[in-house]
């Protein structure tokens, strides 16, 4: 007979993906405050700016993420790593393609962005990509036969 159970490591992955995910959380903060949003347009109110679709969805979804993986649901890992998925996606449609179209505010070309803006966006990539590589680690499981 065989049991499953999580594999060994030095340190709960779970904490770790809570840390990352709060970092997430706390980067997509930053970038609206400081790096990008209300730092760059004079005429932005900190209301308008948060509660816009795509900047409040991201922030809900990675409370949503961070909630899960708190409390240790069993789907949480799977939520984060869709979550951060999503937000490279999205960061990489919005500022990382040199093209505007729609909504997107490209950080090359015309539209050039800063240092600090330049940072967030690789900060909020960085920080997505360990939420991934974290999440795997949650979810991979060792059959180990029981003794």
């Amino acid at each position: 007979m065989t049991t499953s159970r999580p594999a060994p490591s030095g340190r709960p992955a779970t904490g770790l993906l809570l840390g990352l995910t709060l970092a997430l959380l706390a980067l997509l903060v930053l970038n609206l405050a400081l790096f990008d949003d209300l730092r760059t347009d004079a005429t932005a109110g900190v209301l308008e700016t948060f509660t816009k679709p795509q900047h409040l969805s991201s922030l809900l979804a990675v409370l949503l993420a961070g909630g899960l993986v708190a409390f240790g649901h069993r789907s949480a890992a799977r939520v984060a790593t869709l979550v951060a998925w999503t937000e490279i996606a999205a960061f990489t449609f919005f500022h990382g393609i040199p093209v505007e179209l729609g909504p997107a505010k490209p950080y090359w070309g015309d539209g050039m962005g800063d240092a600090l803006q330049w940072f967030g966006f690789l900060a909020i990539l960085a920080c997505s990509a360990a939420v991934l590589v974290v999440a795997r680690r949650t979810t991979q499981e060792v059959l180990i036969p029981a003794t």
